[in-house]
This record gives structure tokens, sequence and C-alpha cells, in this order.
């Protein structure tokens, strides 16, 4: 049984340190991506934009690794909302970092065929898989990070968390569709969202390192 107790401290360390790289990844990506994506400002930005998306998917990955193991530490605090929130954020994670791949290609097609670019972001299936990942990121988040409140995470992890995710995607949406300024928002999200990962995974490590006195019981 102590055995079993300590392989699985590991293992969530591991998630916890996981998750720390990720919302590090997460906080410096933003800044990098060009508040739009036209065929001149991707020509322009180029080098900034892959740079933007490897670091991007980089950091999706790991919180795909490292989300599992908060969930499992906290879960006993975080209710029947908590489930629903990793839910949503886990899937929606997942469904951004698929389309994100969209990134590595657009250079080429701003290159060969910049008419392709509105194209392929008005086609219906594009449509309905960036809808679908905006929603369920956002709702997801907001969710888990309430629930993260409930826990024996300091608060502010979980409001950071649940302000910053709705902040990172509408700002973006706002940005490409209104104003290049309203980007900032997507830096001030990103941050946010990646400071409450990063600092609840660091919670998750440290608690982990010292297994023995593991406490996984909600405040109340």
């Amino acid at each position: 049984m102590a055995d079993d107790i300590s392989r699985l401290a590991r293992l969530l360390r591991w998630c916890g340190l996981a998750l720390v790289a990720a919302g590090v990844l997460m906080a410096v990506a933003a800044p990098l991506h060009p508040s739009r994506e036209t065929a001149t400002t991707i020509l322009a930005s180029e080098v900034r934009l892959v740079a933007s998306h490897v670091l991007s998917m980089l950091s999706s990955l790991l919180v795909l690794l490292g989300l599992p193991g908060l969930y499992v530490a906290q879960r006993a605090g975080m209710g029947r909302l908590g489930f629903v929130g990793f839910l949503g954020a886990f899937t929606g994670t997942y469904l951004l970092a698929v389309s994100g791949n969209f990134g590595f290609l657009a250079p080429v097609l701003a290159k060969e065929s910049p008419a392709l670019i509105d194209a392929i972001n008005l086609y219906p299936p594009e449509l309905g898989l960036n809808a679908l990942a905006v929603i369920t990121f956002i709702v997801g988040y907001t969710f888990f990070g309430i629930a993260m409140t409930r826990t024996t995470l300091p608060r502010p992890c979980g409001i950071l968390v649940a302000v910053g995710a709705p902040a990172y995607l509408l700002g973006g949406g706002i940005s490409q569709l209104v104003s290049p300024a309203a980007w900032a928002i997507v830096v001030l999200g990103s941050a946010s969202l990646g400071v409450g990962l990063a600092w609840a995974g660091y919670q998750l490590w440290h608690t982990m390192t010292g297994w023995g006195d593991m406490s996984w019981h909600s405040k109340g």
C-alpha cells in the first residue's frame, strides 16, 4: 500500500511540474503571436507566429499531461462542478492544440494563395471545430477554476484560472474582428491562466514531495 502511494505521489509530482512548465510557455506564447492573422501580418511576423504556435502546442501537451493529476489530487473538494470543468478544460485544450496546426500552414498559404486563409476560416466544419474548442475551453476552465477555489489550493489559483481563460480567447476574437489593441487582453488572459495553472502545479509538486503529509480533502 505504501509503495502504491509512493508511486502515485511521484506521478503527481511530475503532473505538477508539467503544469508549471505549461503555464510559463502559455504566458510567453501570447506576446509573440501577431494580433491579427491576415496574409500581410502572417508574412510580416512569420517567425514570431510559428514560434508562438510551437510554444502553444507544447503548453497544451503539458496541460493535457498535468491537468488530470491536479484533478485527481483535488477531486474531493471539487465536486460535480470540478468534474464538468475538468472534462471541458481537457477537451478544449486538446481541440485548440489540433486547430493550432493552422499556424504552421498559414505562412505557406499567405505566400501562395492568400484568399484560402479566409476561405478555410469560413469553412463550416472548421468554424464548428473552432466554436466547440472555444466553448469547451472557456466553460471548462471557468468551472474548473471556480472548483479550485473550494479545495486545499490557494484561492487565487482558481480565480486566475477562471478569469484568465475567457479573457485569453475572447480577447483574441475581439482583436481579430474589432481592434488589434485588444490583443493586450489576450496577453493578460494568458498570463493569468498560465500563472494560475503554474501556481497550482507548484503546489501539487510541493505537496506530493512530502507525500506522507498528503491532504487531498476539501477545505470544508
